[in-house]
């Protein structure tokens, strides 16, 4: 719990309970809105009177008949987190594209693909921006109608001077951050970052891509003689091999490289019984 010291006068609550409930009360993210699961089990159609291979015996109705599928899977919501390290509110409202505009982030350097979730702050220079090369060094794929809902108190390209700032200060050299000066009681100003700990966002959350996860296992049951029988497995653990993408803040792209789904996994197993 945050100590009443850490804020301004009058910024949160006095009483503890009070102050707890405003700053820590939230929605928990761990537990998704929504969640189906499910299961089943099909008696493939192979073998003694089955629609294909009906009349198979023998080594044939060993090899075809009998075989089964099973599986079980899960389909449940996710959260974005909005982005709490910016102050300057655009009154754009906060738009969650989804998956409709894929694009590369490239300002590393190295292309890496992700979708444009919600309009978090890009800087307006590394938008659709390549070099003097024409290579992408921004955010490509980035619609023409962006706008972010909240921007550095000096976003890039600012030319207002700061309030405050004194004479001759280089606005260049601040951009793309939250810089502020202060004025003192000695008529001098103190520099510093903007972070009042209370940003209106810092409980707050979007709904972020669904995950889903699939697992299946084909079996089959051979009777080898009386009192005698030998079980095959094969199980496929997250059988589609679906990444399922987490969603980021900030700038609110989704990295498409990231993935909370482990890799498909296959395993085989012979059981015998007697």
């Amino acid at each position: 719990m945050q100590e009443l010291n850490q804020f301004l006068p009058g910024a949160v609550p006095a009483d503890y309970d009070r102050r707890n409930r405003f700053l820590n009360y939230r929605r928990d993210i761990s537990i998704p809105k929504h969640r189906v699961r499910w299961n089943w089990i099909v008696d493939l159609p192979f073998g003694q009177g089955k629609a294909l291979g009906r009349n198979a015996g023998g080594v044939l109705e060993k090899f075809i008949g009998g075989w089964q599928i099973a599986g079980l899977g899960t389909l449940f919501s996710t959260y974005a987190t909005l982005d709490t390290g910016n102050w300057d509110f655009t009154g754009e409202p906060i738009r969650q594209y989804g998956y409709r505009y894929p694009i590369e982030d490239c300002r590393s350097g190295t292309c890496y693909p992700g979708y444009l979730w919600w309009n978090g702050y890009i800087a307006s220079n590394r938008i659709n921006s390549v070099d003097a090369n024409g290579r992408p060094n921004g955010v490509m794929g980035v619609p023409a109608d962006y706008k972010p809902a909240v921007t550095p108190l000096v976003p890039w390209g600012s030319t207002a001077f700061p309030a405050n700032a004194p004479a001759g200060t280089n606005v260049v050299t601040f951009w793309d951050t939250n810089t502020v000066w202060i004025p003192l009681k000695d008529g001098t100003t103190q520099r510093t970052a903007y972070n009042p700990n209370l940003h209106p966002w810092r409980n707050q959350y979007i709904g972020g891509p669904r995950q889903w996860n699939l697992d299946a296992s084909l079996f089959k049951r051979i009777r080898v003689r009386e009192g005698t029988e030998l079980r095959f497995t094969i199980d496929a653990f997250n059988v589609f091999n679906h990444p399922n993408n987490p969603a980021g803040g900030g700038a609110g792209i989704l990295d498409a490289r990231g993935q909370s789904n482990p890799a498909r996994e296959l395993q085989l197993s012979v059981r015998l019984s007697w």
